[in-house]
C-alpha cells in the first residue's frame, strides 16, 4: 500500500462512518503550499468513546496496528493515537480534538484535492499555519517555517490574517507569527475581499 492508497482508505472509513474530519499536517501544507516528502498522514477526527470501536475496527490486525489503550484515552479525553500499516511502514496520526482550537479546526474545514486528486476535507490554511508555528516552537525545526512560507507564497492575500492574529497569542505563538511576518515578505498582506 502506498501513501495515496492509505489516504484513500482512511477517507473511505471516515466518510462511510459520517465522522467529522480534516486532513492536517504535511498533507494540508502541501494542499495549500508546496510539495514535500512525508511518511505520515495527520487527520483530526471527531471521535468519541461510542464511535471508537467501529472506527478502529475498520483497521484490522494484522494489516494494521492500532494501540487500543492510546485510542481509548484519546477518544475519552482528546489527544493522539497512531494507526500503523506495518508492511509499508506508513502511519496515520489520528488527532482527537482536545482544545478549543482543535475543535475550531473541524468547524473551518476547506475542501480540496488530495495527492490522489480526490476531494476531501482539510484543516484551513490558517489553522495549518497556527499548528506549524506550534510545532516550530516545540522543536525549532525550520521545515515548519518552510511549510508556512510555502502556504503564504501560494495563498497570498487569501490568508485570513485576522484569524491568525487572534489565535497566535492564544496559542502562545504570537512571537513566532511576528517572526514569520518579518522573515517572509508579503505575509503581512490582508485577505482579499
Amino acid at each position: 500500500m502506498d501513501q495515496t492508497e492509505l489516504l484513500d482508505f482512511l477517507l473511505n472509513v471516515v466518510e462511510a462512518q459520517h465522522l467529522s474530519y480534516a486532513i492536517a499536517g504535511s498533507h494540508a501544507s502541501m494542499a495549500f503550499g508546496e510539495a514535500r516528502f512525508t511518511n505520515d498522514i495527520d487527520v483530526v477526527v471527531g471521535l468519541a468513546p461510542a464511535t471508537l470501536r467501529e472506527f478502529c475496527g475498520a483497521f484490522p490486525f494484522p494489516e494494521f496496528y492500532v494501540s487500543e489503550d492510546g485510542a481509548r484515552a484519546a477518544a475519552a479525553k482528546g489527544g493522539m493515537f497512531n494507526i500503523i500499516h506495518p508492511e509499508s511502514g506508513l502511519k496515520i496520526d489520528v488527532i482527537v480534538p482536545k482544545t478549543e482550537h482543535d475543535w475550531a479546526q473541524l468547524q473551518r474545514v476547506v475542501r480540496a484535492p488530495t495527492i490522489g486528486s480526490r476531494v476531501a476535507a482539510f484543516v484551513s490554511p490558517e489553522d495549518v499555519i497556527l499548528k506549524k508555528m506550534e510545532a516550530f516552537e516545540e522543536g525549532k525545526s525550520e521545515k515548519h517555517l518552510r511549510d508556512i512560507a510555502g502556504i503564504l507564497k501560494t495563498m497570498g492575500g487569501r490568508i485570513d490574517r485576522q484569524y491568525i492574529d487572534e489565535w497566535a497569542p492564544r496559542l502562545n505563538v504570537g512571537h513566532v507569527w511576528t517572526e514569520v511576518v518579518r522573515r517572509f515578505p508579503g505575509s503581512e498582506s490582508r485577505p482579499e475581499r
